[in-house]
């Protein structure tokens, strides 16, 4: 970058302005706002990339909808591959 670049702000939230949990129980995916809304979806087999995939898609989406930071997307990431759901490996 030089001297007289521009540096772009992202508009992305940096705090989480309401508390959000996300977790693996069993083969479903729970993520849910404090006073607000959840919602949960099914898990496909541990080996179903693609199917993780999808889910999780839709676990950030719904987290978006409801006002998530970066950082709360990223828990819901971080739910998945805590319970052993690996998008790599």
């Amino acid at each position: 970058m030089s001297l007289g670049a521009t540096v772009q702000k992202r508009s992305r939230q940096h705090f989480a302005t309401k508390k959000m949990s996300a977790e693996v129980r069993g083969q479903v995916l729970y993520v849910g706002f404090l006073h607000g809304k959840s919602n949960s979806w099914p898990l496909p087999e541990k080996s179903d990339k693609a199917g993780i995939r999808t889910v999780l898609e839709k676990a950030v989406v719904f987290a978006k909808q409801n006002g998530a930071s970066h950082g709360q997307e990223e828990a819901v990431r971080k739910a998945l591959t805590s319970a052993e759901y690996w998008l790599k490996k």
